[in-house]
């Protein structure tokens, strides 16, 4: 694909519009970003822009009368924004190419994609894999919905494998992207405010496989029926995983050691006890991740220290202090019901469970079971606590809370030794907080005061 002269919209000046226009500037592209903010809330952004890119503020898109946007040759869309965008429509219509970031970077990029989608766990997942080839000597690089994007890793590519971690976002906009292995981790309902639907979420899910060959891995979870569901009539060969029972090409847990099996006997690879407490609590990931570098030529063997030293990520499941007896837990990380559920799922002792923020269109009750089999009580915060608080319809013991501070002080009065407070929302984070990290941190910051 050659760059140089050719005119590229960008829409979205966030860290990776930022990262394809530097990109596309320093390969010979003639460069113009567009963002619908205002130039005074992007001054920070606009100091990161090299030399010669143009930046327009307040407008979603180019113009597709107007001179640049005629002639333009291709469009590459930021994840946040939609491609579905009314102001894109023109520019489609004359036949100008939109696509994402993603899509951008995966046709030039020379190196085999690792790629790693799913609604929960997604970042754990990919670092822990991207650390098990590291450790056993293979040149990756990491990054694409975590840390960096994807087209500012390809130059210079990694000599062995990419290792991405991707979304539906950036899946939106991919018509041609091809990795060498997909993994799919499970399938829950998430950013239903912007895809509408679980079959269009999953079908934006499923785009990870769909320019897979026969010569290509798919590792994908045996215990879920959306997952399941999408391995179906693809050409990848499938490579299971399942935390319930025994697979035969794949992996999976014995009692309580995590083995693989592909042809033959099963090879114990670690024992549960061995690992982190917090990356015990997410043996999903942790299988699909054992699945995939075998898959990419590690020895079994090999992998056992790269997992006893494993840490988890912050804000998944992250332990942060016992006090009197009770476990406070941040698990900022789940903002979907289905993480929710697989938190909730991890504790065998009660439950107080710190809840809510901004709603992205979920349908909490499919939490309620979930609920009555661990929740002693709940604190609701955020924008969200009304939409909670009609589907608990007083079959649960609740409180409401105007701050974190709040939310942590009430949790503990409610929890007795052996209990645990978690902070599990369900929800984004943007009504009460700048991030979901942000929101973690505060939850820490409470929990440590008390």
């Amino acid at each position: 694909m050659d760059l140089n002269g050719k005119s590229i919209a960008i829409v979205g000046l966030a860290r990776t519009g930022i990262a394809t226009a530097n990109f596309l500037a320093a390969h010979g592209a003639k460069v113009t970003v567009y963002d619908q903010k205002p130039r005074a809330e992007l001054e920070h952004a606009v100091a990161q822009l090299a030399d010669g890119i143009d930046a327009r503020f307040e407008t979603s898109a180019p113009e597709s009368d107007a001179p640049e946007g005629s002639a333009l040759d291709l469009i590459v869309l930021s994840p946040g924004v939609d491609i579905h965008n009314p102001a894109l429509e023109p520019l489609r219509k004359c036949g100008v190419d939109i696509v994402s970031e993603l899509e951008l970077a995966s046709r030039l990029c020379t190196t085999p994609i690792i790629a790693i989608t799913g609604t929960n766990g997604k970042t754990t997942t990919t670092s822990l894999i991207a650390a098990l080839l590291q450790n056993a000597g293979y040149d990756v690089k990491v990054g694409g919905n975590i840390g960096v994007p994807f087209v500012a890793l390809i130059d210079p590519p990694p000599k062995d494998y990419m290792v991405l971690e991707v979304s539906s976002f950036q899946l939106e906009g991919a018509s041609t992207f091809h990795p060498f292995i997909s993994v799919i981790l499970n399938l829950t309902p998430d950013h239903l405010d912007r895809h509408g639907s679980m079959e269009h979420y999953a079908a934006l899910k499923g785009r990870i496989a769909a320019n897979q060959t026969e010569n290509d891995w798919m590792v994908v979870n045996a215990d879920d029926p959306w997952v399941k569901k999408m391995a179906e009539d693809q050409k990848a060969e499938p490579v299971w995983f399942s935390t319930q029972r025994e697979i035969l090409a794949g992996a999976y847990m014995e009692e309580r050691t995590a083995c693989l099996q592909r042809g033959g006997a099963a090879i114990p690879v670690v024992e549960l006890d061995d690992l982190k407490p917090a990356l015990a609590r997410q043996m999903e990931n942790v299988l699909a991740a054992i699945a995939t570098a075998y898959l990419a030529g590690v020895d079994p063997a090999a992998m056992l220290p790269t997992l006893r030293e494993f840490e988890s990520l912050p804000h998944r499941l992250e332990w942060v202090r016992t006090l009197n007896g009770v476990d406070f837990i941040n698990d900022s990380k789940g903002t979907n019901i289905g993480a929710v559920e697989k938190s909730l799922k991890s504790f065998d002792r009660p439950v107080i469970l710190i809840i809510g923020g901004k709603d992205k269109g979920s349908d909490f009750s499919l939490l309620t079971k979930a609920f009555r089999r661990g929740v002693k009580h709940m604190v609701l915060i955020g924008e969200a606590r009304q939409k909670i608080q009609a589907v608990l319809n007083g079959s649960f013991v609740y409180e409401e809370a105007d701050s974190m501070d709040a939310a942590v002080k009430a949790a503990y009065a409610a929890a007795e030794p052996g209990d645990v407070v978690l902070l599990s929302p369900a929800c984004a984070s943007f009504d009460m907080f700048r991030d979901y990290a942000d929101r973690g941190d505060r939850f820490r910051d409470c929990v440590n005061r008390l």
